[in-house]
């Protein structure tokens, strides 16, 4: 008789763990490589997001979009830049478009690179990384050390997580 008591008694505690432990919630997670809290997005099937910097080498804007595939892969969608100069592409590959925008600009389109992550060293001088979310910008260096390496993924993430991390956008 103590013996079930005991178990049913624990069922709730059991229950009440597994909801704080258990990843459940899919966010787009941008985490520090070495030490710091990662940042949390909220996300939904097809989230989309861009990652504005400043090009170290022609000091002009570039910004790479992005959309969440169903399998929680990071898809590259559109790529635009300002100069075909030293690391930026002067043609597309394969289904790919390449095309000069009207305000002068270079836009390829129609990609469908996939990543499991994206690794980013966030810049320390001139790269002013950000990211673009919900039509709102997000500046790497407000959450992290210029300088230091940030993953970009689309995770489950558990409510321990959660609360030990940084929610930029999402519910709390």
């Amino acid at each position: 008789m103590k013996k079930k008591y005991i178990l049913w008694s624990s069922l709730p505690v059991f229950i009440l763990l597994s909801f704080i432990f258990l990843p459940l919630q899919t966010f787009l997670v941008i985490e520090p490589r070495n030490d710091g809290k990662p940042a949390y997005f909220s996300s939904s099937s097809n989230t989309t997001f861009s990652i504005r910097y400043t090009h170290s080498i022609h000091l002009s804007e570039v910004e790479e979009f992005y959309r969440q595939t169903s399998s929680n892969k990071i898809q590259q969608t559109k790529l635009l830049y300002e100069d075909t100069a030293i690391g930026m592409p002067s043609n597309a590959e394969d289904e790919e478009v390449f095309e000069r925008t009207k305000d002068g600009r270079y836009q390829i389109s129609n990609m469908n690179r996939r990543f499991t992550y994206i690794d980013i060293r966030i810049g320390q001088v001139v790269a002013n990384h950000r990211i673009v979310y919900e039509d709102n910008v997000y500046p790497f260096k407000d959450y992290f050390k210029e300088g230091s390496v940030v993953r970009v993924q689309y995770k489950k993430v558990s409510l321990f997580n959660q609360w030990r991390g940084v929610i930029v956008v999402g519910k709390r």
